[in-house]
């Protein structure tokens, strides 16, 4: 289902979502943009060249799987030995999402709900989440989505997908949820659907990174004990940002509170790049060297998820390229694995 909303017409929509309080968006957030319940239409990041203003290319800094999978949240409180749930998911409506994102939203999906047995507190706020994406027509520097098997047109993931055009946007439905949001509006004319696939091809054109996936996943089945892995890692920090801004990862640590006699048991985004992450309660620590976390992340990404769950877990979005303090670039780290390992 294809249908074309003239740029008030997108407007009005959100302002319903808006009016409802479900409606979330990327907002300018001092020098980046960020996710951020909106009131106002005006506070919105529509397009690519309003991001680029805001010091942050394309995309927001923290990735949109914060709607399924919350940095931090209380899976429930202890009744004296019952849990006792206590988390309510409210529906959400979220504009703004590049196509990167809505192929991670694809894979926590799959990872947490279709992978068995399901986290019923993922799936329940993938029921409960719209996801209305916004396709690149001017990808940054550091994305490399069709590197990876994404694309900046992609709508995986999402329940709508939104190409910017002259005058307007062709919207297309993904999902039934998709069909219910673009319910109503007129198909897209010949000359609208040309610009979008112009456009889209524009976009591709301006990714040229290729990467041999097949051959990768060769070389890393047999490159565990490389020595490259300690080359990448000397200018590592191990600070964990690429993780913790990163759409797919999803290591978490769970703890148990209590506070003035109220128990609690909650979970909390981890890494793998911290060295207690991978520590044993006999104190021993298989990953503390930091080129055994270097690695676990680079294997996580290209590997061990295809091992897994079929898929890849890195989407391209280049977060981590972007905020990285030492400057490691996963596209320069791929390319050396290839020759090194």
């Amino acid at each position: 289902m294809k249908v074309f909303l003239k740029s008030e017409d997108l407007k009005k929509l959100l302002e319903q979502f808006a009016g409802a309080g479900k409606l979330f968006a990327p907002v300018k957030k001092g020098g980046y943009s960020g996710w951020a319940r909106v009131s106002s239409i005006d506070e919105v990041v529509l397009s690519g060249a309003q991001a680029v203003l805001q010091g942050e290319e394309v995309n927001t800094r923290k990735p949109a799987k914060v709607f399924v999978f919350p940095q931090s949240e209380v899976m429930f409180e202890f009744d004296g030995e019952r849990a006792v749930e206590v988390t309510e998911v409210p529906e959400v409506v979220v504009f703004g999402l590049r196509p990167c994102d809505g192929r991670a939203m694809a894979f926590l999906e799959r990872f947490f709900v279709e992978n068995k047995p399901e986290d019923p507190l993922v799936r329940e706020r993938r029921e409960k989440a719209t996801l209305i994406g916004v396709a690149c027509n001017s990808p940054a520097e550091s994305c490399f989505c069709t590197a990876v098997g994404g694309g900046p047109h992609e709508g995986k993931g999402l329940d709508v997908l939104l190409r910017e055009v002259n005058g307007g946007f062709v919207g297309e439905a993904v999902t039934e949820k998709g069909e219910k949001v673009l319910a109503g509006f007129p198909a897209p004319s010949k000359e609208a659907e040309v610009e979008a696939e112009k456009r889209r091809q524009e976009a591709e054109g301006k990714m040229a990174l290729r990467i041999d996936l097949k051959r990768l996943k060769e070389v890393l089945d047999k490159g565990f004990n490389s020595p490259v892995w300690e080359r990448l890692t000397l200018e590592c920090v191990n600070c964990g940002a690429c993780t913790f801004l990163c759409p797919t990862c999803h290591c978490f640590d769970i703890t148990d509170e209590t506070v003035r006699g109220k128990k609690k048991r909650s979970r909390v985004w981890d890494s793998c790049q911290f060295t207690l992450y991978s520590q044993h309660a006999s104190g021993h620590n298989p990953r503390l060297n930091p080129a055994g976390r270097y690695r676990n992340r680079v294997m996580d990404k290209f590997k061990y998820t295809v091992d897994m769950v079929g898929e890849l877990s890195c989407v391209g979005c280049g977060r981590c390229v972007r905020v990285c303090p030492a400057g490691i670039d996963i596209r320069v780290a791929v390319a050396e694995i290839l020759e090194g390992v």
